[in-house]
């Protein structure tokens, strides 16, 4: 039986076009000393700084967002939504159970959209905590607090900003740059308008605010 081209060149397209409705951009990249971290597919991902093989660190059919290598290289943090609600998880970069490090519900009901993920994580301290950008205290979903928390796991607490979206600190950790806002997910494009981002600069010893940019 012969099939008209025509025909299978249809159905071709259509599988590329199925196919790529489940692949997604490789994203949110971070580095230790020698691998690199990144989203793919919704699963994180580890490969080598100098290039070779790609191997995924988790397999949850939940989603994943911002890996970051603690400073020792050994651990990752990354924001997960397994069960509805966006929290902050903890892996080692050898594999195994993620550990859960936060509880609290998520005010815009688990659908990030352009506001982002609750519980995003944005880094680690110089002591080895993990910093993350809660809603919980927040009386609105574009407002979001940088807390800190153990990798073991317990209560949280403030990092020193009333609020942020992403932030990097400073190697000795006495300064902090970072927006106001967070807009991650936006695809605003050369938008000059209220919301276009600064950024800032803190002392935390002096507490003095100056804009970069």
């Amino acid at each position: 039986m012969k099939v008209p081209f025509s025909s299978l060149l249809l159905s071709l397209l259509l599988c590329s076009q199925a196919g790529a409705q489940d692949t997604k951009l490789l994203r949110f990249p971070s580095m230790s000393s020698d691998s690199v971290a990144f989203v793919y597919a919704n699963d994180i991902w580890l490969g080598p700084k100098s290039g070779g093989r790609a191997t995924r660190l988790t397999a949850h059919p939940g989603q994943e967002w911002f890996p970051k290598f603690s400073p020792d290289g050994k651990w990752i943090a990354f924001t997960g939504d397994y069960d509805g609600n966006t929290d902050v998880y903890v892996i080692a970069v050898t594999g195994g159970e993620p550990r859960r490090l936060t509880w609290s519900p998520d005010i815009s009901g688990g659908v990030p959209g352009r506001f982002g993920p609750d519980n995003a994580v944005l880094g680690w301290t110089k002591d080895g905590k993990i910093i993350f950008r809660s809603r919980r205290d927040q009386w609105n979903v574009f407002m979001g607090k940088p807390l800190v928390v153990s990798p073991e796991g317990g209560p949280a607490s403030p990092l020193g900003l009333a609020y942020s979206g992403l932030l990097s600190l400073s190697p000795d950790g006495k300064k902090v740059a970072f927006c106001p806002t967070f807009r991650e997910f936006r695809t605003w494009k050369k938008y000059r308008g209220g919301m276009a981002q600064d950024i800032l600069l803190m002392n935390f010893e002096t507490g003095k605010t100056d804009t970069l940019i």
